[in-house]
């Protein structure tokens, strides 16, 4: 993501750096901020274009070796001393880091993602530091397209710009034609096919730009990039990923892109002169080496404190000043032209990522070791309450001794666990309850447990109404258990309880490492404040600083947590209990005091009765 510099182009670049940054911390606010690649993209095509017009022309291919030698070092860096952190202190998943930091420095992070079904829409909770790398992949592979458009075109301009607009229209046609048959858009949002048209219009615009029918003075020049500016900005706040951005809505902010270059490219307008600030100065020239770093140290602070009672936003804070050192620190080591240092530098890292990777390949996986003991568990569990369940064990079981004693204000009795039999109802959840499905069985076998990996709270009303409510019993119970993977709009969840009718709804907070853990659980609480057939399952409360009871991703919880997950909810089932009116005081006294008149003297009292 570097290039030649244009001053105001790197005031754009930083705003694209913080887009993406921000994104990355609060996706349930920032929403478009992954818009910000877009810009890359298309700054680093249209300054290719401008270089290529305007400056020696050489072997394209060997320009290429130049670009991907320029950009390696501090991305090997990072990658290094992210492999033996992660070595250290993330060992379980170790395996999984170090293959996608080789496929980053290869050049291929995007592809190895895409046959890993990894989505960049959905990794909450997983130490997946180089996610980011998928950009600068598909960028070096852009390079590569480049110099092979321009060793056969390059010295043609008009058949160059045909391949290029070609190339680009195929790459656009390919996107919006692959989305209908995909629900999962990663192959679409990673692919190095389907992304190319935004790097290809951006080198047209540069093409323009040379031309110089923008470099006339107009008068409203400013007045359309402050409109536009203001259009990027807003784009990063309302345009969430979903079907649009697909079927134009990326080419439309490709365009606004590549019309702001445009126009800022020369410093004739009040616009251009504003991006060529100090601060935005300071971080576009840094951009590449903060946006390397940015996505591991968020990861690894989110982890640190994911069970601290610190707020979320107090943790970002945090986190800065170690980016911004980090960011500066390889900066001023990689970004200066050192030639010779540089190279013995990477020389060194890889020779180190080397002897990394040969120590510990032949390790075995821990976390499928673990996953793969997990699920034994889970079998045998599953056959040990089968067991249990046929033989009518009225005893308490050893988990719920347990969490009677840790946890009192959960506690079941064995009557209460002959209520729980007949007690119906229905839980609507993501993977949490889809893990844990066998222990709300076991405690509530009359529920309807549905739970499905990735499941949002939008997914919730269409399920919702696939059940027939009218078979339930009318105190039945319906329990929700969603805002996992994503926040959500308050509209939804009005929706979905107006659906439930008179039913009481129990709403489940959450206990995530994710920006929008907060967010999620203030509306549930909104929710309960506001409707008197909705009550809260504090299931944060209960778990948030318990670390023992999650797996490492600090989402889903194991073993005893497990049970205590299903507990929690079947506690919360049990309906509420009668409450025996006494009679007041005064009425006990008239009547004891009537008792007395009408008893014959000297007539023995019965026993219990009080002396007056």
């Amino acid at each position: 993501m570097q290039s030649r510099e244009i001053r105001s182009f790197t005031g754009l670049r930083a705003l694209a750096l913080w887009g993406v940054i921000l994104y990355h911390l609060y996706p349930h606010i920032i929403r478009g901020g992954y818009l910000g690649v877009v810009i890359f993209f298309v700054l680093s095509g249209y300054l290719l274009m401008v270089q290529h017009l305007t400056g020696s022309k050489g072997d394209p291919l060997q320009k290429f070796k130049k670009q991907y030698i320029k950009l390696t070092p501090p991305l090997l860096f990072v990658v290094t001393i992210t492999l033996i952190f992660a070595a250290l202190f993330f060992r379980e998943d170790f395996h999984d880091v170090l293959y996608s930091g080789i496929a980053a420095v290869l050049g291929v992070n995007n592809w190895q993602q895409i046959f890993r079904g990894l989505s960049y829409f959905d990794l909450h909770g997983k130490f997946l530091p180089f996610t980011h790398f998928w950009a600068l992949s598909a960028q070096i592979q852009f390079y590569l397209i480049w110099a092979i458009l321009r060793k056969f075109f390059g010295d043609h301009r008009e058949k160059f710009a045909l391949s290029l607009a070609v190339t680009g229209i195929l790459s656009l046609f390919l996107m919006t034609g692959m989305k209908p048959f995909m629900d999962d858009a990663t192959r679409i949002y990673y692919g190095t096919d389907t992304r190319f048209f935004s790097f290809a219009v951006g080198a047209l615009a540069g093409m323009m730009g040379c031309k110089g029918s923008f470099n006339k003075p107009q008068k409203n020049k400013s007045n359309l990039a402050a409109l536009l500016i203001a259009v990027m900005l807003l784009c990063f706040l309302v345009f969430k990923e979903g079907s649009f951005l697909y079927f134009g809505g990326m080419l439309l902010f490709t365009l606004a892109m590549c019309l702001l270059l445009l126009i800022t490219a020369r410093d004739d307008n009040r616009a251009a002169k504003a991006l060529d600030n100090p601060v935005l100065r300071y971080f576009g020239t840094r951009s590449y080496e903060l946006y390397l770093w940015q996505y591991p140290v968020m990861l690894v602070f989110q982890q640190l404190f994911s069970h601290a009672a610190l707020s979320y936003h107090l943790v970002v804070l945090l986190q800065m000043p170690v980016l911004f050192a980090l960011g500066e620190g390889t900066y001023r080591l990689f970004g200066t032209p050192r030639k010779k240092q540089i190279t013995r530098i990477s020389l060194a890292l890889f020779l180190l990522l080397g002897i990394i990777g040969g120590i510990l390949i032949p390790t075995p996986k821990e976390n499928e070791m673990e996953r793969a003991r997990l699920e034994a568990l889970a079998a045998q569990k599953r056959e040990e309450e089968r067991q249990k369940a046929e033989a009518k064990n009225a005893e308490l079981s050893e988990p719920i001794r347990e969490i009677n004693e840790k946890w009192p204000e959960l506690k079941l009795t064995a009557k209460d666990l002959k209520t729980l039999e007949n007690r119906d109802g229905i839980m609507i959840g993501d993977s949490i309850t889809e893990m844990t499905a066998v222990n709300i069985e076991n405690l509530l076998p009359n529920f309807t447990v549905s739970g499905k990996k990735n499941r949002q709270m939008v997914h919730a009303k269409e399920l919702l109404d696939s059940y027939d409510l009218s078979s339930l019993s009318a105190d039945a119970p319906i329990v929700i258990q969603l805002g996992t993977n994503s926040d959500f709009n308050q509209k939804v969840l009005d929706e979905l309880l107006d659906d439930c009718g008179d039913h009481p709804v129990f709403l489940m907070t959450t206990a995530i490492p994710d920006p929008w853990e907060a967010s999620v659980n203030d509306k549930f609480k909104e929710e309960a404040k506001s409707r008197s057939n909705v009550h809260i399952i504090d299931w944060y409360s209960i778990a948030k600083e318990h670390e023992e009871l999650f797996i490492k991703d600090h989402t889903h919880p194991k073993g005893l947590g497990m049970d205590l997950f299903a507990q929690t909810v079947a506690k919360h089932m049990l309906p509420p209990k009668k409450e025996v009116k006494k009679p007041a005081p005064k009425q006990e006294e008239k009547k004891r005091g009537l008792k007395a008149l009408f008893q014959k003297k000297g007539e023995p009292r019965q026993a219990g009765e009080e002396q007056g």
